[in-house]
């Protein structure tokens, strides 16, 4: 009995537990009932402006606290980091704002390890030099900040290649000068004398690391200047903000329309200039809203959250799943009853598959002998270190196929390709066919003459993977293709 793959469709979706493969919510529900949370704990030491802010050479030294939160009984030895900065203009707040406690706690009990960060306050609000300093030394700070869990990697559990920045307000400042304002000659002149505040990273701690976060949720923030943002700035960032604000613009302006501080950049702008170099982006800009529009003032829910507040996290929840996550995805071919699988999944070291008929494999190219004739769902899930997840599943179908010597014959070459791929039509009649991408639209329909090459261009094509269906009057097959940068 021959069998032949007649049907292939891909579904994207989470998937629920089931059967043999190990799927978890983590990171995207809470899955730990409790956390601990590590109070206080010093992340530096640096000079701080002295009330009220007249003299910059006026200052006394300050230990730099930050409050860590961990899912209680949490065995996993690498987990990916969320650093909360708070609002407040550089002249109030703290580490206990409650959105910033809000977003540590939420996210803790979803697998990550969360802190909430207080910084160095205090600006002369009549100065534009003040102004640019404050900001300075907050982008120290939470740089000196990144450098201490770096450094604690092993105490904490943490997975130095995915600590990401959340800030609002003065704290989105810190998060998106840290992303944008990464090297010293981008240092602003106000910060070199009366007194010099020192590199990037030369205030806090000696902690021999760098800084830099791996992404952002930047809330209602303002950047220096949108030039600061190059082609290699690649870091993900997520943007939140309401387009009446008046507190930081949405567009370009000066905080509180105050004329003493420097007009900046705010997230309407910082977003033009990101989609404009193809940067990572996402953002959530809500027409006719202002300040802190989750109903804060400050940090602080005067009445309780509002409705934007699970809008706002569960977008949080979302983009930071998808930068550590694995992305799932695979091809198969198929002889008889025989399929063979291959992966195409990034950042994965883990693969569990699900046949659809009762068998399962860890291997990362599986081959399986099904048994029966009929239709079957195929689920891969990969994973990595940080238990981070993803699924994708096709459905095959198995029917009473042709004999051997009646397949029409076609190859494909070079696969996989960047510019061009060759159709070679070895059979005695006309070949009529199809090119479809994963989603399943035609990308291309052409007829190939018996015992003819085609020459095909794919410099058009997206990169990613194809699907070649042939016909002609002895049958119909499929081939795959992938499309390279």
């Amino acid at each position: 009995m021959k069998y032949k793959l007649v049907t292939l469709v891909f579904l994207f979706a989470s998937i629920s537990l089931m059967g043999q493969i190990p799927y978890n919510n983590r990171y995207t529900s809470p899955v730990f009932d409790n956390i601990e949370i590590n109070t206080d704990v010093i992340y530096g030491n640096a000079p701080r402006l002295l009330f009220p802010y007249l003299l910059e050479s006026l200052t006394v030294d300050e230990n730099l606290l930050m409050d860590i939160y961990q899912p209680l009984g949490d065995t996993l030895s690498k987990r990916p980091v969320l650093l909360c900065v708070h609002s407040g203009a550089f002249l109030t707040g703290s580490k206990l704002a409650e959105d910033m406690v809000a977003f540590c706690d939420s996210m803790a009990h979803r697998g990550y390890v969360t802190a909430s960060i207080d910084y160095r306050l205090g600006m002369n609000p009549l100065s534009s030099e003040s102004a640019i300093r404050a900001v300075y030394r907050g982008l120290q700070d939470g740089r000196s900040a990144i450098r201490f869990l770096k450094e604690n990697r092993n105490v904490y559990n943490i997975d130095t290649n995915n600590i990401y920045m959340l800030g609002s307000s003065a704290g989105s400042f810190v998060g998106l000068h840290n992303i944008f304002l990464d090297t010293e000659d981008e240092r602003p002149p106000e910060t070199y004398s009366n007194p010099d505040l020192g590199c990037l990273d030369c205030s806090g701690n000696n902690y021999s690391h760098l800084g830099k976060s791996n992404g952002l949720v930047g809330l209602w923030g303002s950047l220096q200047d949108t030039i600061l943002i190059v082609e290699t700035d690649t870091i993900p960032v997520l943007l939140v903000h309401g387009t009446d604000d008046d507190v930081v613009p949405f567009g370009y302006g000066a905080a509180f329309g105050n004329p003493a501080f420097p007009a900046s950049y705010g997230s309407e702008l910082i977003a033009e200039r990101i989609e404009n170099l193809g940067g990572k982006l996402e953002k959530y800009f809500v027409l006719g809203v202002g300040h802190e529009f989750y109903g804060t003032s400050n940090g602080n829910w005067p009445v309780g959250p509002n409705e934007y507040w699970d809008t706002v996290f569960n977008k949080t929840v979302t983009f930071s799943h998808l930068i550590h996550r694995p992305s799932a995805g695979f091809y198969l071919e198929q002889f008889e009853n025989n399929v063979s699988f291959y992966d195409q999944s990034q950042k994965a070291n883990n693969w569990y598959w699900d046949f659809g008929d009762g068998n399962y494999s860890m291997e990362q190219n599986p081959t399986h002998s099904y048994d029966n004739l009929g239709t079957y769902n195929i689920i891969q899930f990969v994973s990595n270190d940080l238990n981070s997840w993803d699924t994708v599943s096709a459905t095959i179908s198995l029917t009473v196929g042709i004999n051997e010597d009646q397949k029409p014959i076609l190859t494909i070459y070079p696969n996989p390709t960047q510019t061009d791929i060759f159709i070679q039509n070895y059979d005695s009649e006309p070949m009529n066919v199809t090119i479809f991408n994963i989603q399943g639209l035609i990308i291309n329909e052409i007829q190939i003459p018996a015992k003819r090459t085609h020459k095909l261009s794919v410099v058009e094509y997206l990169p990613g993977v194809y699907f070649l269906k042939y016909r002609n009057t002895r049958g119909v097959a499929t081939k795959m293709f992938s499309k390279i940068r």
